[in-house]
């Protein structure tokens, strides 16, 4: 029993021995891993089902990438800017610029009063602007309302511009008819003659204030309020009185000047007094109309 409790206390003594060398040795430090015990598995397990992944699937889940932000940009009130835009702009869609006079307007074939007139264009009417001048603003090549396919140019200030004047092509005019004849002259109204039957006639004075003669004459009055018009035309350059011809001359030479009253034709069958009428009175240098013409228009108001 002795030698038996001897034996039991020699084992005891190893062990300890044992275990006091292995307490002064390094211990290494856990590799930090998860040990997928079944409480573990079964956690995941229920996180990925509530997020819609197969706990069954094999191959590593694809990258999804977060999505781009989309810019949202407010819509044009397309409605509301239709109603707003005047009529005349749609005309620009073209690249075109519309012009706009203020006043009854000649158009000629060259910028200048000494080019011949092919149309009248009546203050208010739109017109597509089609070229200007290098160095001047102030008369702009259209398109001829009267003659589709040609053009002509319009004393164009003071007229509205839809568009803009840099958008138009630089025109060289033509010639001047008369580059070498210094033609001018000038019209004055002096009043209203009323006729006998209830008719009316304007009066004017025109007079010659340059070199070139003339001997043919054609006036051309339209009221502006009711758009009726009278047209006078002679060879003669007439003097009126009591709505009759009291006197005439075959020309009209620098410093002369003549009374024209234009009646039958040429007057209105009303009284003209509180309106607002335009005269426009061509001179040319040869009879009928032709050679070197000239135009002038005035506003009067009776």
């Amino acid at each position: 029993m002795k030698k038996q409790n001897m034996i039991l206390w020699g084992i005891t003594l190893v062990t300890v021995i044992a275990l006091a060398a292995c307490a002064t040795q390094p211990v290494a430090q856990p590799t930090a891993q998860v040990t997928a015990t079944p409480e573990i598995v079964a956690t995941i397990a229920a996180t990925e089902a509530a997020a819609g992944v197969d706990p069954t699937a094999t191959t590593e889940p694809t990258v999804t990438l977060e999505p781009t932000a989309t810019v949202y940009v407010e819509p044009t009130a397309t409605a509301e800017i239709a109603e707003a835009t005047p009529t005349a702009i749609t005309a620009l869609t073209d690249g075109k610029v519309i012009i706009t006079l203020a006043k009854n307007t000649i158009c000629r074939t060259g910028p200048a009063t000494n080019y011949p007139s092919v149309a009248s264009i009546p203050a208010g009417q739109q017109l597509n602007a089609i070229g200007k001048l290098e160095n001047s603003t102030s008369y702009t090549y259209i398109e001829n309302p009267s003659t589709p396919g040609s053009f002509c140019w319009v004393f164009s200030e003071g007229s509205t511009i839809q568009g803009s004047r840099t958008d138009l092509k630089i025109i060289k005019p033509l010639p001047s008819p008369t580059p070498d004849t210094k033609a001018n002259f000038r019209v004055t109204y002096s009043g209203i003659q009323q006729c006998t039957g209830g008719d009316y006639t304007f009066n004017m004075v025109v007079s010659n204030t340059n070199e070139q003669i003339w001997q043919s004459i054609s006036v051309y009055i339209v009221d502006a309020n009711t758009k009726k018009s009278a047209s006078y035309s002679s060879d003669h350059f007439e003097g009126w009185s009591n709505c009759h011809v009291d006197w005439y001359q075959n020309d009209l030479t620098e410093g002369e000047h003549a009374f024209i009253s234009p009646f039958n034709p040429g007057h209105f069958d009303y009284n003209p007094a509180g309106g607002t009428f335009f005269i426009r009175v061509k001179l040319c240098s040869e009879e009928g109309l032709t050679g070197i013409c000239m135009n002038k228009e005035i506003k009067v108001q009776p």
